[in-house]
């Protein structure tokens, strides 16, 4: 850890002593927390120190619909995502580069039809702390449970009769081989990272439980048959980029032991169904998953 995050978290300790709370109103309720949520210890520009982070990642880190929308419209990124939240609590200098649909590839180069700079553009040797959270998109994986398996793309339809489970989109030599090579992006991008900011504190971020492990409900209307199927695909593909963060040696944050029974169809939800219930969009976090993260990377950081 960096002197200089050392020194953010002794300012927050300091804070927490007058008896401020980082827990977000409204998650005790059945209901996703409103998009207004922030954390209750925040920094004035007066206590801010003004480190220099940068957060990479896809949409479960822009949290389309969660705020209100900041950036390039096509990102969907949002001012109530875990990255805003952190660097409101810690004062951080942020530079949000967050991209709905975004790949490992677009870390690299800029992101095809959304017209926004290679991710890692943002990240220079004065960078103090980088978080990243990518891969679900890789080789339109997440695109393909969505609409094959969930049915995104069928609202308002009556659903298909064939289930996606033995499809040959998800053969498991194909799953396997993809999900190996999400690893390996992982750790190629961490070496990338860390080689532009030697300095960096760096924190992979991992991603949430989507669907229970069996059974459906009002907010998720699938085949019961399929649920197990898209939590597996699902949780493997959090253990890929586990992996991955692993074999790179990097801090990581565990969010799919965090999110467990916070799935869609829980009574309190950290991420969408396919009817949201609350700001945010089809299978994507709610605001009570964004502060969960920033929960996570305070303790982690400070």
């Amino acid at each position: 850890m960096s002197a200089r995050l050392r020194a953010a978290g002794a300012l927050l300790g300091a804070l927490a002593l007058a008896g401020c709370s980082s827990s977000a109103p409204g998650e005790g309720g059945g209901s996703p927390a409103p998009a207004t949520v922030r954390p209750s210890v925040t920094t004035t520009p007066e206590q801010s120190l003004g480190l220099s982070y940068v957060a990479l990642g896809d949409s479960f880190t822009a949290a389309p619909g969660v705020g209100q929308p900041t950036g390039p419209a096509a990102c969907f990124r949002t001012d109530a995502n875990y990255p805003h939240l952190l660097a409101e609590r810690l004062g951080l200098d942020l530079a949000d580069v967050s991209c709905a649909g975004a790949t490992s590839r677009d870390l690299h180069a800029p992101q095809p039809l959304v017209g926004v700079p290679a991710q890692l553009a943002a990240v220079t040797s004065r960078t103090e702390l980088v978080t990243l959270s990518i891969g679900a998109n890789d080789g339109g994986l997440f695109a393909a449970l969505a609409s094959q398996c969930v049915g995104l793309g069928q609202l308002g339809q009556e659903r298909r009769a064939r289930s996606c489970v033995g499809d040959e989109r998800f053969a498991e030599d194909r799953l396997r081989s993809e999900l190996a090579e999400l690893s390996r992006e992982t750790v190629r991008s961490v070496r990338v990272i860390r080689k532009r900011a030697p300095r960096a504190e760096l924190v992979v971020v991992g991603y949430p439980q989507l669907v229970p492990a069996r059974g459906t409900c009002e907010a998720l209307p699938l085949d019961p048959d399929e649920v197990p199927f898209v939590h597996e695909v699902n949780s493997r593909v959090a253990a890929a980029v586990k992996d991955g963060a692993r074999t790179a040696r990097v801090a990581y944050i565990d969010m799919w032991s965090a999110s467990e029974g916070h799935d869609a169809c829980a009574p309190q939800p950290w991420v969408a169904g396919l009817r949201p219930v609350g700001p945010g969009a089809p299978l994507h976090p709610y605001a009570a998953h964004q502060v969960a993260v920033a929960d996570a990377l305070a303790a982690l950081v400070s």
